[in-house]
């Protein structure tokens, strides 16, 4: 056999063009058929549908955000519902305080613009108040009779105020035909006098919480209420 030759070396210029012929010759020609063409241009039309529908998506996408972003910029703000104000209906006026004068130096009694004729009380029987406010009114009241004076104790159409110590006493009645009081004279004890009728009439007008200003008398030693009959406590109806 004959001898095998080593191996040649070869040259770095040498290997360089050698990989390239090995690189040209694995490079496989593009097949020409109409079949590989037409598949070619399938997937050509179907990468440029998918980019299409992408493409058409993103935008669909923009103009949404676009849209709301626009509106919410665009859009005027509600106002908040208006507060109603609830104005307080206004209160009712008070009703005017009755007001009723006494003059005890006149001896007359005026209300409502009429004046009636009084019997005023002793001088020594004080009713020992300027102004007082009526506290009630009685049909009737019983009073005890003076241990020093005989007479009934009945008081008719009866109207009270409070004195100073709290208690409800007679301010002034319709006096009883068989009683000895005058009108136009200093001679009851403790109150106010009015004729029979009158003392009715003025019961009828006058109310309770009516403010009684009272002018004029003379106190002159004033004696205890086992005298003045008209100072008891009135505790109610007959």
């Amino acid at each position: 056999m004959p001898d095998q030759q080593p191996p040649q070396l070869l040259t770095e210029t040498e290997l360089s063009i050698r990989l390239h012929h090995l690189a040209a010759r694995s490079t496989a020609p593009v097949p020409t058929t109409g079949a590989h063409i037409r598949n070619r241009a399938v997937r050509r039309r179907r990468g440029r549908r998918a980019a299409l529908c992408g493409t058409a998506l993103a935008a669909a996408a923009l103009a949404t955000v676009t849209s709301g972003v626009l509106d919410s910029r665009t859009e005027p703000d509600v106002p908040p519902a208006a507060s109603v104000a609830h104005t307080p209906a206004p209160a009712p006026s008070p009703a005017p305080v009755q007001r009723v004068k006494v003059d005890l130096d006149t001896h007359t009694l005026t209300i409502g613009g009429k004046r009636f004729r009084i019997a005023a009380p002793a001088s020594f029987c004080p009713i020992g108040e300027t102004a007082v406010t009526v506290t009630a009114k009685y049909p009737a009241v019983q009073l005890h009779p003076s241990k020093a004076i005989s007479h009934s104790g009945i008081r008719r159409w009866a109207v009270t105020f409070t004195d100073r110590s709290h208690r409800q006493r007679l301010l002034m009645f319709g006096l009883d035909p068989a009683d000895r009081y005058a009108l136009g004279t200093d001679t009851v004890f403790g109150a106010v006098g009015l004729a029979p009728k009158d003392g009715k009439e003025v019961y009828d007008t006058i109310k309770p919480g009516a403010r009684v200003d009272i002018k004029g008398g003379r106190a002159r030693n004033a004696q205890p209420g086992s005298v003045c009959v008209d100072h008891q406590p009135v505790t109610g109806a007959r």
